[in-house]
């Protein structure tokens, strides 16, 4: 299970990256039980220009259900190298493959998948979006009824959607497919 935490990144000289979270007690999106440090493992993460960092992330386990969750920063995607910004820009065509700046990342075959990925699981989102806002918001049977793509609406608002979303899915139990 993948939570998503507010973050400040702590660099080292060997383009190694420390997550340290602004969330002081991290609760399990299971049983609500507040989460445990058990130990950290390394995750990729690209960025413009293909740089490639190593981010070292937490892994918390949940003493009573016994879940183990990876905290990533919400500068990740769940199963994906490259950040939520990058990913982001691609899909709302920021980015092209046209770019000379784009020239040393992602290849255009990974680009096509993102586009796909994300018009792929927008009813999903949308699905997940309101079942959060009706189970966590109180919102009303007006929501769930209403033809209006929450995502969509994200998209419009500007950038850091996709970090957005991620953060609201995940942290509420659910999980984005892949």
């Amino acid at each position: 299970m993948i939570i998503v935490a507010d973050y400040e990144l702590s660099y080292n000289k060997d383009d190694h990256i420390f997550c340290l979270s602004h969330e002081a007690h991290a609760r399990c999106p299971d049983c609500c039980s507040e989460l445990r440090y058990r130990d950290s493992r390394d995750r990729i993460w690209r960025t413009y220009g293909g740089k490639t960092f190593h981010i070292c992330i937490r892994r918390l386990k949940c003493p009573c259900c016994n879940r183990l969750h990876n905290e990533l920063p919400n500068i990740l995607v769940p199963h994906k190298h490259y950040g939520a910004e990058v990913i982001e820009n691609v899909v709302d065509e920021v980015v092209t493959p046209e770019d000379k700046a784009t020239e040393d990342y992602p290849c255009i075959a990974t680009m096509e998948r993102w586009k796909e990925w994300i018009s792929r699981v927008t009813p999903a989102i949308d699905s997940t979006l309101r079942s959060i806002g009706c189970r966590l918001l109180q919102f009303t049977d007006e929501l769930l009824l209403s033809g209006v793509s929450l995502l969509g609406a994200l998209r419009v608002r500007g950038s850091d959607w996709l970090a957005t979303v991620i953060h609201t899915i995940y942290n509420a139990g659910s999980s984005v497919p892949a």
